[in-house]
């Protein structure tokens, strides 16, 4: 370890003299090189100590079988909120490091010789899981053949070729356990946009990608200008938005078809927006629920097509009940409501699970004298729920509008803020008085 960061300081000598890019092309790019094996090999250390951590946590705790899971989360949460990582990608390293240490050796060797990526590894880590340990060592010693020529996406086609042929007989069995695992997900992008990924079975996907691509050309008519691509993107929000949409003609059809399948479902969208930003004399930014923050336009083209509208407003005069005290452990409605807008996700570190599909936590358990209050509560997601109860640690609020400091097993504290900061009395809005109407 110590020779790597001494490797790098030289690099970072001779390539950085006062602070200024020197040397030619040719050797630039041999810099690179040398720097790019070295960032291998330091993955290869980390994927070491990783193990060994998990190996170290593991004989210190050593619990039951019935707890081993909780302290497993509770190891991923340590790892995750010291590296500012997500819990998965928490745990899909300790997963690859597992694999590399004890069954991969050879693989984990040659990646901390700097002989191919850190991806290449994963790749072969993962396409190993499954593979019967009797073929094991001729999957990877066929496999690490092609890892030092080939590109990440071309050696992953490659890898995967080779495991069906050298255990066809596997594969129907592995297709079922894979699609347990199907999913769909969000992941939220920059500019008021995101990410929609669907994890199906392959024919699914391939499927849906004809179709899309199907309807899409029969929209490329004189006039249109939109891309293609574009044209995909909108065809799929209409199929699973538009409630009144018609499908372009089918071959040899001359008219519009209706759509295939029923509707009958009405998406539910929760955006928290300046009143001002509303009704068109400012340009705050609004926050949708479970992405974050979003143009003005955006938010004010929702509000004009909602069927019914929910609101906070931050006036501190009007003093807003936020807090019950020991009079009642169940959370009231309006309760409920301030502390979705103010939290938005999960509160536990790094978590970003959002907050309708959470649960309430009191903070103090009302066991332990805790109140049903704002500065009691906070959103924590099932598995954060659990962590938080069934190990070592602790979670505290540190002041009114939500602060939360997390101690961990290890005795580190990693603090978490609210979405939203609400002043004393802020007040959570559900319906409008029958005196005032709606300014947009």
């Amino acid at each position: 370890m110590d020779d790597d960061w001494e490797s790098l300081d030289r690099i970072e000598e001779q390539v950085f003299p006062e602070g200024r890019i020197a040397g030619s092309a040719c050797g630039l790019l041999n810099v690179i090189e040398s720097v790019t094996r070295d960032a291998a090999g330091l993955a290869a250390t980390r994927f070491r100590l990783l193990h060994g951590l998990r190996i170290a946590w593991e004989a210190d705790r050593a619990e039951p079988e019935d707890r081993a899971r909780i302290s497993f989360r509770s190891l991923r949460a340590e790892i995750a909120a010291a590296l500012r990582l997500p819990e998965r990608t928490v745990e899909s390293m300790l997963g690859i490091a597992e694999i590399l240490v004890a069954s991969l050796p050879t693989t984990l060797d040659r990646l901390a010789e700097g002989r191919f990526s850190e991806r290449h590894a994963r790749v072969l880590a993962e396409a190993s899981v499954g593979v019967h340990e009797a073929v094991l060592a001729e999957f990877e010693r066929r496999a690490l053949d092609w890892a030092e020529c080939l590109t990440v996406a071309k050696f992953d086609r490659k890898v995967r070729v080779l495991r069906e042929m050298l255990q066809p007989s596997a594969a129907t069995e592995r297709h079922r356990e894979a699609m347990v695992e199907r999913s769909v997900r969000t992941e939220p992008a920059r500019d008021g946009m995101a990410y929609l990924v669907a994890f199906m079975a392959a024919p699914q996907v391939y499927a849906i990608d004809g179709y899309l691509t199907e309807i899409s050309r029969g929209l490329q008519v004189e006039g249109e200008e939109r891309t293609l691509t574009q044209l995909r993107a909108d065809v799929l929000a209409d199929l699973l938005l538009d409630d009144g949409a018609l499908l372009p003609p089918g071959k040899g059809e001359g008219t519009l078809r209706q759509r295939r399948v029923g509707r009958g479902i009405v998406p539910s969208v929760h955006v928290t927006v300046p009143v001002m930003t509303a009704i068109g004399t400012g340009d705050q930014p609004a926050s949708l629920d479970g992405y974050g923050p979003i143009d003005p336009e955006t938010a004010r083209r929702l509000c004009g097509a909602a069927t019914g509208f929910f609101r906070i407003l931050t006036n501190p005069e009007t003093g807003a009940v936020v807090s019950f005290g020991r009079d009642r452990y169940v959370v009231p409605a309006e309760l409920k409501t301030h502390l979705r807008a103010r939290d938005a996700t999960c509160r536990f570190v790094g978590c970003n699970r959002a907050a309708r599909f959470c649960d309430l936590d009191h903070t103090r358990d009302w066991v332990y004298d805790g109140e049903t209050s704002a500065g009691n509560l906070a959103h924590l997601c099932p598995s954060h729920h659990h962590v938080k109860h069934a190990s070592s640690w602790k979670g505290r609020h540190v002041d009114e509008v939500g602060t939360l400091d997390w101690v961990s097993p290890l005795g580190r504290t990693y603090r978490t803020y609210p979405e939203l900061r609400f002043p004393s009395g802020a007040v959570a809005q559900t319906e409008w008085p029958k005196d005032e109407s709606p300014p947009f």
